[in-house]
């Protein structure tokens, strides 16, 4: 929005994560601004209380549960009475003497003013907007970093939407114009409760954890509740914007259609894009995979990429490749001192001189495999009991471009492992 109306993009730096999970997706800010942090929410607070707009709140906690409750979706679980609003400047001083820590409440009017068009309740007393430890409310944060920013347009979360007449009275203390806001609606998630009441994997850098492409959720979300025709980056996105065009419906998060077009962004890419992105995210799971050599990348790439749905899926191959072992659990174990299995351990190794020290082509591997199972002494169980050996695992990816990928001194290494495991 700021981009599309030629403005600029302001952001905090109070969440370095946050921050950190846009730059990933391709959202830079134009600027930075400072958190408020508890001296600004002093100061803050020392020039209302003099402009008396606001007051020293001295109660605690047990004083606040003997009032009335508030009805939920207040910011305040109690309906403050206002007892030190009429505190004297004595009866302060002689408070903060004995160590009494202080909140700071914003006086609300007896005819609070309304947002047009808003569905949020008014404030039905006085408010606190600095906590006793000093740091401020995030309703003092929001006005005050926008204030601070002097932003002209604030896009706010659906979730916070009951807050939003609370936000307007403490704008009128600071005597600082609210500019619009732009309520956007809540995403939700398929089962119907907000996302942001959720924590298990749905979050931007939880998405990046399980292997989705920055360009695939932006495109997957900008059309959850907009249009953008062909565009599929925010640059092109830009032009076309406008707040006017989105959906009214309450957006859901519909991760198996993200999915799905992130395994097509995938599959579209070309091989170097295809190649940097699955390479950068073995290497933040601790695979060593741009440690290969790039041919060896390429191979592996092209191998993986035909089924694959998000980089995740690459992390079972590289486990299998990229690993300095196999292990075993105990049931492989068992399999492993089978007289027949290292019987065909032998078999293999002597299929082994079939293939050229450096080839890695998956088809000339499928015609060992075959030579290897039809002169094997044990046929029937040839090829299961060698991708046990060499991988530890009864399934998974096909057993030729694996091998491909170890080469033969990669399989002698293994072969020589479970023999020696087997006579441990």
């Amino acid at each position: 929005m700021a981009r599309a109306k030629g403005g600029s993009v302001v952001a905090s730096t109070e969440n370095r994560s946050a921050l950190d999970d846009l730059e990933w997706l391709g959202i830079e800010p134009d600027e930075m601004t400072a958190p408020v942090d508890a001296r600004r929410a002093a100061e803050v607070g020392e020039e209302l209380i003099a402009a008396g707009r606001a007051y020293p709140c001295f109660c605690s906690v047990a004083e606040l549960r003997e009032m009335a409750v508030n009805p939920t979706g207040f910011p305040e679980p109690v309906v403050y009475d206002q007892r030190c609003r009429k505190l004297s400047p004595a009866d302060r001083a002689a408070l903060t003497r004995m160590g009494r820590k202080a909140r700071v409440r914003v006086i609300v009017p007896e005819e609070p003013s309304s947002l047009p068009g808003v569905d949020a309740p008014l404030p039905r007393t006085d408010f606190t907007i600095v906590e006793p430890d000093g740091n401020p409310t995030t309703i003092l944060s929001a006005v005050l970093s926008a204030r601070d920013a002097q932003a002209t347009h604030i896009l706010v979360d659906g979730a916070r939407a009951h807050e939003l007449n609370h936000w307007l009275c403490v704008a009128e203390a600071l005597q600082w114009p609210l500019p619009p806001l732009h309520l956007l609606p809540t995403w939700l998630t398929p089962e119907g409760p907000p996302i942001s009441e959720r924590s298990d994997g749905l979050t931007i850098s939880a998405l990046r954890a399980q292997g989705y492409h920055p360009k695939a959720l932006v495109s997957a979300a900008a059309r959850v509740g907009w249009d953008p025709g062909q565009a599929e980056t925010i640059e092109d996105m830009t032009g076309s914007f406008s707040l006017d065009a989105l959906g009214t419906q309450t957006p859901v998060l519909d991760l198996p259609e993200i999915r799905q077009r992130n395994g097509d962004t995938l599959r579209a890419m070309d091989e170097a894009d295809l190649v940097q992105a699955i390479g950068e995210h073995l290497d933040r799971k601790g695979y060593p995979f741009t440690e290969r050599e790039p041919a060896w990348q390429r191979r592996f790439v092209k191998a993986v990429a035909p089924e694959m749905q998000t980089l995740s899926d690459a992390e079972e191959w590289a486990t299998l490749l990229l690993t300095s072992t196999v292990d075993y659990d105990r049931e492989t174990a068992r399999v492993l001192r089978d007289p027949t299995t290292q019987e065909l351990i032998t078999e293999f190794e002597k299929a082994l001189d079939q293939v050229e020290a450096d080839g890695h082509d998956a088809r000339a591997w499928r015609v060992v495999l075959t030579d290897f199972r039809r002169e094997a002494a044990a046929p029937g169980r040839a090829l299961v009991t060698m991708r046990i050996v060499l991988t530890g695992q009864r399934e998974g990816p096909g057993l030729p471009p694996i091998l491909a990928l170890l080469g033969v001194e990669g399989c002698r290494a293994r072969l020589e492992k479970a023999r020696r495991y087997a006579s441990a």
